[in-house]
C-alpha cells in the first residue's frame, strides 16, 4: 500500500516536469538513444550521424561523448536499463520510460525500511526511513529523471540489506544465501553504475573481516567473499554479452577499465570534487559553497548532539538555527544544482552523529566511509557540479541517512522534526529546480529547433547532448557539435561539403564572435534564453554571393 502510494506521488511530481528537459546532459543522451531505438523498431543504440560522410572520425558529431564503435555511433555508457525502459517508452514517451527511475526510488525506499528495521528500529520509524528517503532526500531528484541513478541505487541498497544478514546471520546457509543475493545486487547494480563495484569490494571487505573477528575462524569469511564473488560476476558477465551484442563492445567494461586508469590522477581537481560532492551547497567549487556547506553539518552535527541534553537546549537551538539561516541563504542565492551529499541530504549528519553508539551500525558506517576514497580516486572528473547529492556517493548518503533516521530517537524529538524538516525543504528546493530546468530547457531546445538555417554550429559542447528530444538525429534539424572553437573553420568545411547555404553558429552569451569568416557572410544575430543564468547567442550566416 505504501509502495503505491509512493509511486503515485512520484507520478504526481513528474507532472510539473517538461518530458523535453532533463536534470543533465546524460540524460538527454540516453533520450537521443532511446528515439534512435524507437526508429530502428529494435534495441540498437546507434544514432547515426548525418555528416558521418564528410566528418567519418565524428569529431563533430552532434552528441558530445558519442563513440563510434562497431559501426555504430553510441552516446552511451550502458544498455541494460535502456533495455528496460525501451518498451514503456514506445508506450508513453518518455513518461513512460521514467517509470522505470519511479520504481528505482520506491525500492530504494523499501531497503531503507528493512535496513531500518535491522538496525532495531521500530516499525514506525522503519516506515519514517521509508517515507523520508523516498521523498525528502536524492532519491527523490533522481526518481523523476531517467538517469539510472535511482534504479543503480536500489540494486545496490538491497545488496547492503543482504549483506548485513550476511554478517548477522546465525547459520552459515543462510550468511551463503545472504551473501549470493547481494552479489547478484551489486553485480546488477555494475552494469549501470561503475562505482557499485567499489562499494561491492569495501562491503564484501568489511563484511569479511567483521565474520573473522566474530568467528575466530577463515572459513566463515572465506565463504561468504566467495560467494559473493561469484554471484556478482553473474550479472556482470551478462551485461558485458549484451553490449557487445547490442553495441560490439562492452561499454560497462570500458568505463570501469577507464576509471581505474585514471584513477589518482588530477589530484588537485579530485580533491576539489570530493569537497563538492561531500559538503558543497552550491553547483560549483568556491571558497564560500563548501566552507559554508561544511558550517552547515557541523552546526546540525554539534545541535544534535547538544539537544539530547535539556540543559544544552539553548545552545542547541542556535546551532540549528544557524544550519537553518545557511540553507535559506542558499535558497536565497537562487534555484541551482546542491552537489555536496550532506548538504542535500542532512539526515545524513545524523548518521555520522550518531551512528558510532549503535555496534550494529559501525560495520556500516565503516562501509559507507572507507567507500568515498576509493570512488573519489576513480570517478569520472568534470560532472561534481551539475548533479544533486553526489551522485556517485549515493549509496554512502543512503547508508548514512538510514543509520541518521534509525538514532532520531538519541536526540530531543523538536531537534529530530527540524532536521527532518531541513531534509523536506532541501528536496523541496531541488524539485522547484528540476521543475524550472526542464521547462527552460526543452523551451530553448525548441526555440533552436525552429531556426531556418541549414545547419547548427555549437561552440557550447553539451547543449545538443542535453537537448535530447531534439538531438540533432534523423529527422531533425542537423547539428555540428565543436569541443574547441578553434576547429571551426574544419566544421564549415564539412558545411561546405555537403553543399548547404547557411548556418547558425550557437555560443553562450560573452563568447567572442568570429571576425568575418572566408566564404560566409554574416546576416543577423539573436539571444535565446538557456536557463535564468544567461543566454545563448546565435548568430547567422550565408554562403557568399561569388
Amino acid at each position: 500500500m505504501a509502495a503505491g502510494l509512493l509511486f503515485v506521488i512520484f507520478l504526481a511530481l513528474s507532472a510539473f516536469l517538461h518530458p523535453s528537459g532533463y536534470l543533465g546532459t546524460d540524460t538527454g543522451g540516453k533520450v537521443a538513444t532511446l528515439r534512435a531505438m524507437a526508429r530502428h523498431h529494435s534495441l540498437n543504440p546507434d544514432l547515426g550521424y548525418w555528416a558521418a560522410r564528410w566528418d567519418p572520425s565524428g569529431l563533430f558529431h552532434p552528441l558530445y561523448y558519442t563513440t563510434h564503435s562497431g559501426g555504430k555511433w553510441v552516446n552511451v555508457t550502458t544498455v541494460s536499463a535502456l533495455d528496460i525502459e525501451f518498451p514503456l517508452y514506445l508506450l508513453a514517451g518518455y513518461r513512460g520510460a521514467l517509470l522505470v527511475s519511479m520504481a528505482g526510488a520506491v525500492l530504494t525506499s523499501l531497503a531503507a525500511r528493512a535496513l531500518a528495521r535491522r538496525l532495531g528500529a521500530s516499525d514506525g520509524v522503519g516506515w519514517a526511513a521509508f517515507w523520508l528517503v523516498g521523498l525528502a532526500s536524492p532519491v527523490t531528484i533522481y526518481a523523476l529523471d531517467i538517469w539510472e541513478h535511482s534504479i543503480g541505487l536500489a540494486f545496490m541498497a538491497g545488496g547492503a540489506v543482504f549483506l548485513f544478514d550476511a554478517w548477522v546471520g546465525p547459520r552459515r546457509n543462510d550468511r551463503l544465501r545472504a551473501a549470493g543475493l547481494a552479489g547478484l545486487c551489486f553485480g546488477a547494480a555494475a552494469t549501470m553504475r561503475t562505482e557499485a563495484l567499489a562499494y561491492a569490494a569495501v562491503l564484501t571487505l568489511v563484511v569479511c573481516l567483521w565474520l573473522l573477528i566474530t568467528s575466530r575462524s577463515v572459513v566463515p569469511p572465506l565463504l561468504v567473499g566467495a560467494v559473493m564473488t561469484l554471484a556478482l560476476a553473474v550479472p556482470v558477465l551478462g551485461g558485458a554479452v549484451l553490449d557487445r551484442a547490442q553495441v560490439g563492445t562492452s561499454l560497462r567494461t570500458a568505463r570501469a577499465t577507464s576509471s581505474v586508469q585514471a584513477s589518482g590522477g588530477e589530484a588537485k581537481v579530485r580533491l576539489k570534487e570530493a569537497a563538492l560532492t561531500s559538503v558543497g551547497l552550491e553547483p560549483s567549487f568556491s571558497a564560500s559553497g563548501e566552507i559554508g556547506g561544511l558550517l552547515v553539518a557541523v552546526l546540525l552535527a554539534v545541535g544534535m548532539r547538544r539537544a539530547r541534553r535539556p540543559i544544552d537546549a539553548r545552545f542547541a537551538v542556535l546551532a540549528l538555527a544557524g544550519g537553518g539561516a545557511a540553507y535559506l541563504l542558499r535558497i536565497g542565492d537562487g534555484l541551482g544544482f546542491v552537489s555536496g551529499l550532506t548538504a542535500a541530504a542532512p539526515l545524513t549528519v545524523v548518521g555520522l552523529t550518531f551512528g558510532w553508539t549503535r555496534p550494529l551500525a559501525r560495520p556500516l558506517l565503516l562501509c559507507a566511509g572507507l567507500t568515498l576514497p576509493v570512488v573519489w580516486a576513480t570517478d569520472f572528473l568534470g560532472g561534481a557540479g551539475p548533479q544533486w547529492g553526489g551522485r556517485y556517493i549515493l549509496l554512502s548518503g543512503f547508508l548514512l541517512g538510514v543509520i541518521g533516521i534509525a538514532a532520531l530517537g538519541a536526540t530531543a524529538r523538536w531537534a529530530a522534526v527540524v532536521v527532518a524538516g531541513f531534509a523536506i525543504v532541501i528536496t523541496a528546493f531541488g524539485l522547484v529546480w528540476l521543475a524550472v530546468r526542464t521547462h527552460q530547457m526543452a523551451h530553448a531546445q525548441a526555440a533552436l529547433a525552429r531556426r531556418p538555417e541549414a545547419v547548427l554550429v555549437s561552440e557550447v559542447p553539451h547543449l545538443a547532448r542535453e537537448g535530447g528530444a531534439f538531438a540533432g538525429l534523423v529527422g531533425d534539424h542537423r547539428w555540428l557539435t565543436l569541443s574547441d572553437p578553434k576547429f571551426l573553420p574544419a566544421a564549415l568545411d564539412v558545411v561546405r561539403q555537403a553543399g548547404l547555404g547557411s548556418f547558425a553558429l550557437v555560443q553562450e552569451r560573452g563568447q567572442p564572435v568570429p571576425g568575418p569568416l572566408l566564404g560566409w557572410t554574416r546576416t543577423g544575430s539573436r539571444r535565446v534564453t538557456l536557463f535564468d543564468a544567461g543566454d545563448l547567442v546565435v548568430t547567422t550566416y550565408q554562403v557568399a554571393a561569388t
